[in-house]
């Protein structure tokens, strides 16, 4: 028996879309049209998703992506450590851009903490083949500079609890505001049919005392987080990171890493699909 599929609407039904919705909308697709307000390390969307982020943004009025990232591997040290103050967004300058840019630096702190350096390599596309090369040509040099920096720096009892180094993976992530709970109901049937299966609905904050703002963050289970520094210690010798122990280590890590960017593409190919064929159904 062939099970029915929910059908995408083309448009709310019933009444008009909320005008808080429409102006975040609209607000958000004039960014995305003239690059700004783009918070990520690149200043734009990914390349690899750039079709995905239109195709939603064009074809369906009740949603809008508000952020993405294809995937990507990374180098991220973070870590916090006492301090006497934080650093605070003045809210009465009269520089929007300004406010806007304290106020990613602050998110971006919050990430890797008070002490971390945040991310020390990354790359949205898979390592090439010969892992080893690439090991030594864009791991390593990372590593290195970042052991000269350690180094210069104290080892507090805080940060034992806080500080790590990692090699990471992280999958697919597409966050989509959603005109209502239908809506968002809908987008997360299609990621649980695509294997997206740690989607679900990340924010249902009030954003006007009729109207709420609800967010999808459409996501896999496609992780790995492997920590190379943590608790004042190497997970190996580090006399020198070039050594066989590391090298065979790093390219088996980064050999797995690049499978999973082979197969995040495929669930996001399947995602895009299941769009399609269920925006044909609504058509038909």
């Amino acid at each position: 028996m062939q099970r029915s599929l929910p059908r995408l609407r083309k448009a709310v039904p019933g009444v008009a879309e909320s005008h808080f919705f429409t102006s975040m909308r609209k607000q958000i697709l004039t960014d995305l049209q003239s690059n700004t307000n783009d918070k990520s390390l690149a200043g734009r969307v990914d390349p690899q998703i750039a079709g995905l982020v239109h195709y939603v943004n064009s074809s369906f009025p009740q949603y809008v992506t508000s952020s993405s990232c294809a995937g990507r591997v990374s180098l991220f040290h973070k870590g916090g450590k006492e301090s006497k103050g934080t650093a605070k967004v003045t809210e009465s300058t009269s520089n929007p851009e300004a406010v806007a840019s304290a106020a990613a630096l602050l998110i971006e702190r919050r990430k890797r903490g008070s002490f971390g350096q945040g991310t020390l390599f990354q790359s949205h596309d898979a390592l090439p083949e010969d892992t080893r090369g690439a090991v030594a040509e864009l791991i390593v040099p990372a590593l290195e500079k970042f052991w000269v920096w350690r180094q210069t720096q104290a080892s507090k009892p805080a940060l034992y609890a806080s500080e790590v180094l990692q090699l990471k993976f992280e999958p697919m992530i597409l966050h989509v505001l959603c005109a209502d709970i239908e809506a968002a109901a809908e987008l997360l049937s299609c990621g649980s049919e695509s294997g997206q299966m740690n989607s679900g609905v990340v924010s249902c904050s009030r954003g006007t005392k009729e109207h709420r703002k609800i967010t999808c963050c459409i996501t896999s289970p496609l992780c790995v987080d492997v920590p190379l520094f943590a608790h004042d210690a190497w997970c190996l010798p580090h006399e020198s990171f070039r050594s066989d122990a590391w090298a065979t280590f790093l390219s088996c890590t980064v050999r797995h890493i690049n499978v999973l960017f082979e197969e995040n593409t495929r669930r996001r190919e399947r995602f895009i699909a299941e769009l399609h064929r269920r925006l044909d159904n609504t058509a038909s």
